[in-house]
């Protein structure tokens, strides 16, 4: 399987619309509720909030003591669709660089294959890869706490490869475009 990071933008997009509307949902229609829930072009979106926030195939990769702030995720509607896509938020008071190892550490015991990890100055990216999976971690600087952000996603068979979109027709469900 290639990491090709756009290769999900049905995904991605869509966990960013949820974001975006969600944002304004929360401020007129939350009430006391820590998660909004709605469906959005073929996908359930939810946004959580506050310490509840982390979904349960994340709680693995939650640093030690970190506090979470909030969660997004996108899953594909349908019974057999495995796509989905997950965004974590999280703070720590520990270094961006013990934070970095310990991610490193515990996405290799997990068995992830690392592709990346990468520090531009106080900004730290970890990206791998396992089975149909990906996941992007970026560890940041955030006037004297240490951000996580982490980004998993699942996709069976959304990437092609070179030959297929070489010799692409277009098609009904894919018509031709300019």
């Amino acid at each position: 399987m290639k990491f090709m990071p756009d290769s999900k933008s049905k995904i991605y997009g869509n966990l960013l619309l949820a974001a975006v509307t969600v944002s304004s949902f929360s401020l007129s229609a939350c009430g006391d509720s820590r998660e909004v829930r709605f469906n959005s072009g073929g996908m359930t979106q939810v946004s959580r909030a506050g310490a509840g926030s982390v979904p349960d195939d994340l709680k693995k990769l939650v640093y030690p003591g970190a506090t979470a702030s909030g969660s997004q995720s996108a899953s594909e509607n349908g019974k057999d669709s495995n796509d989905h896509s997950r965004y974590l938020n999280l703070s720590t008071s520990d270094s961006i660089e013990k934070v970095a190892t310990w991610y490193e550490a515990a996405l290799k015991q997990e068995g992830w294959n690392i592709e990346k990890n990468e520090a531009m100055g106080n900004l730290v990216t970890l990206s791998g890869t396992l089975k149909d999976a990906e996941v992007a971690i970026n560890i940041a600087d955030d006037s004297g706490k240490t951000s996580i952000i982490v980004n998993q996603s699942t996709s069976l068979g959304a990437i092609p490869d070179d030959e297929t979109v070489e010799n692409f027709k277009p098609n009904k469900e894919v018509p031709p475009t300019d």
